[in-house]
């Protein structure tokens, strides 16, 4: 009877040993396909999530190239030439005797105002001594640093507090020449870059960047056009911008408060400007901010209201810009997101 009660034990006891393996493989089973199945959903959203992403980055770079797109005239709007319209109206109304030139560097949006007139540019052409001697040195042609001239009697001209703290027979290097022809406007700095680079050497250069009437008249100053100076701004931008060597130079001494007209509290423009008694002053510089733009206005008014005129029309060239990237902004919407 021992034995019989022993088998039947043994029997219950693999069968429960049994019931437990199988139990315990299917629950392995379903954890093993359960956690497939997790793995599989988690790569599918993961998967997604990436298509969510490249998706993305492919609409806002669609967006960037479209709102950085080059201006056509389809896109010139009623708004817009009403806003350019009351640019005009404030120039006649006020009998601002000027001339303007405004161009939005990336998209090349611009406003213009008797561009073409000719004016007697005075310390304008300075940015162009800038200009070429850093263009000079960027082929290697010449050193900023070591090359110098020397200062004496013949140079001394009025305007000239650069060099005031320099004597007659003081060698004086090419950047610090630079330096003081952008930043204070000095005169003898001027003279002695003037005739290190010669007269048709400036004129060349001025040419090669589209200038037209650069360095006509008689003297070591020349003539200017509102069009012209936005070739040169142009340029200034280039180096700034692209040139690691010069750049930041050339921005360093644009930024100065040296008779700039453009720049409020809420304003900064990297400028140069020119002015001569009675009539000449003229403002031109560069805007860095999300929307770089050049803008030159050329004035009558030296002996008058010249800073109001500059910074008038300036508001107003403001109110134009904000419109025009307004606009752009909802076409691109549109176009890019379709909302």
């Amino acid at each position: 009877m021992a034995k019989r009660r022993k088998k039947k034990h043994l029997k219950k006891v693999s069968f429960l040993f049994l019931f437990i393996f199988i139990i315990g493989g299917v629950y392995c089973s379903i954890h093993y396909f359960n956690e497939q199945e997790n793995r599989h959903m988690l790569f599918l959203k993961n998967k997604q999530k990436e298509e969510e992403k490249r998706i993305k980055k492919e609409l806002e770079e669609k967006y960037s190239t479209c709102l950085t797109k080059p201006f056509t005239l389809e896109e010139l709007t009623e708004e817009l030439q009403n806003k350019k319209k009351e640019i005009n109206n404030l120039i006649v109304k006020n009998n601002y005797k000027t001339s303007v030139y405004y161009e939005d560097i990336v998209t090349g949006f611009t406003y213009t105002y008797n561009p073409t007139t000719v004016y007697y540019g005075a310390s304008l052409i300075k940015l162009v001594d800038a200009l070429y001697l850093i263009h000079k040195a960027t082929l290697g042609e010449i050193n900023l640093d070591t090359e110098t001239i020397t200062y004496n009697a013949t140079y001394k001209k009025a305007f000239s507090s650069g060099l005031e703290k320099h004597a007659y027979g003081d060698k004086i290097t090419l950047r610090e020449l630079i330096t003081h022809a952008i930043s204070v406007s000095d005169n003898s700095a001027h003279m002695m870059l003037y005739d290190y680079i010669g007269r048709e050497n400036l004129k060349s250069y001025g040419q090669s960047l589209g200038g037209k009437v650069i360095m006509t008249g008689s003297d070591k100053f020349g003539n200017q056009t509102a069009e012209d100076t936005n070739f040169y701004l142009k340029e200034a931008y280039k180096i700034i911008t692209e040139n690691a060597e010069y750049g930041p130079f050339l921005k360093e001494i644009m930024d100065n408060n040296e008779r700039n007209s453009f720049n409020t509290e809420t304003v900064k423009i990297y400028h140069k400007y020119g002015a001569c008694d009675p009539y000449y002053y003229h403002d031109i510089g560069l805007s860095l901010e999300e929307h770089p733009y050049a803008i030159s206005i050329l004035t009558l008014h030296e002996n008058s209201n010249y800073k109001e005129v500059v910074q008038n029309v300036h508001a107003k060239i403001i109110e134009l810009q904000n419109l025009f990237y307004e606009t752009r902004e909802n076409t691109c919407q549109l176009e890019v997101y379709g909302n």
